[in-house]
């Protein structure tokens, strides 16, 4: 019987740090095309966080406990060319 090589495990940081990189390739790559009229759904995005009703800005959550002031914020932007580029980083780790 023939021993089969075992493949070498990436750790999930490297996984991590190549999605957020795609990520970021995709925003970029949205912000130049979004200026071509017939490549601007590429650049339309969607805005999910912590919003509160009525207002369209991202506001973080304050809570003031007069010893401690503790400030959180959370915001995803999502658009199809940020999609597209995570896509294209899942790929190219799954081939690392």
């Amino acid at each position: 019987m023939v021993a089969r090589p075992r493949r070498r495990r990436n750790p999930w940081w490297i996984l991590a740090v190549i999605v957020i990189a795609g990520a970021m390739l995709g925003n970029v790559l949205a912000g130049a095309v979004g200026q071509f009229t017939y490549l601007a759904w590429l650049g339309r995005s969607i805005r999910v966080g912590l919003i509160p009703p009525g207002i369209g800005q991202v506001q973080p959550f304050v809570i003031n406990l007069q010893v401690l002031t503790l400030t959180l914020g959370l915001a995803v932007r999502l658009n199809l060319a940020i999609i597209l580029g995570i896509l294209v980083a899942a790929f190219v780790f799954r081939m690392l």
